[in-house]
């Protein structure tokens, strides 16, 4: 056992037996070599295939301008009115109203998502201007209800008529058509 442990440390007790230093540092010199050509690849050719790509992004850029212009001439829905039915309206552009959370009258709260659609097709451009107003108007209608208040499916119809004279109240212009609730909670 006192043989290997000798042989093992060397015949200076030093340690390990010696490699010799030069072949050890240029193993060293090409694993660091390597890593470095290695990680420029990597690094390298996706950076230099998105900058020789350059040029077709300019024309991707202007293909989605013209398909923005176009969505415009042609809003959501326009292909509803081939498909209407006899007597059924098309449907007008909507707005998605900020999440409401607020304290009910009595103890409570109601979280509730809504969007409002309009006879046109557009949002009306005087609604983004009172965007504002009419959050504190819904907000103060809402708070003033009670749990109790909002628990049948006529209640909740209610409510919707009620936001729709409020937002078009708002407008002074009856611009809303309808009402969606598309989140109602009350704990």
């Amino acid at each position: 056992m006192a043989e290997e442990i000798e042989k093992e440390e060397g015949e200076d007790g030093s340690g390990a037996a010696e490699q010799p230093a030069g072949k050890s540092k240029k193993k060293l010199i090409l694993i660091i070599a390597a890593s470095v050509i290695g990680l420029a690849l990597v690094i390298g050719v996706p950076v230099l295939l998105f900058v020789s790509k350059g040029g077709d992004h300019k024309e991707i850029s202007e293909l989605d301008e013209e398909a923005a212009q176009h969505a415009k001439l042609l809003p959501e829905g326009h292909a509803d009115e081939e498909e209407l039915l006899e007597g059924e309206e098309p449907l007008g552009a909507f707005f998605p109203f900020d999440t409401f959370i607020v304290n009910l009258e009595g103890g409570g709260y109601l979280r509730l998502q809504a969007q409002v659609e309009f006879h046109g097709r557009d949002v009306p451009q005087r609604f983004y201007s009172r965007i504002t107003l009419a959050r504190d108007a819904l907000i103060t209608l809402l708070s003033s209800r009670s749990a109790k208040d909002l628990q049948s499916k006529r209640d909740k119809e209610e409510l919707k008529n009620e936001i729709k004279d409020v937002v078009n109240e708002i407008l002074r212009k009856e611009e809303v058509k309808k009402v969606y609730f598309t989140q109602f909670l009350i704990q």
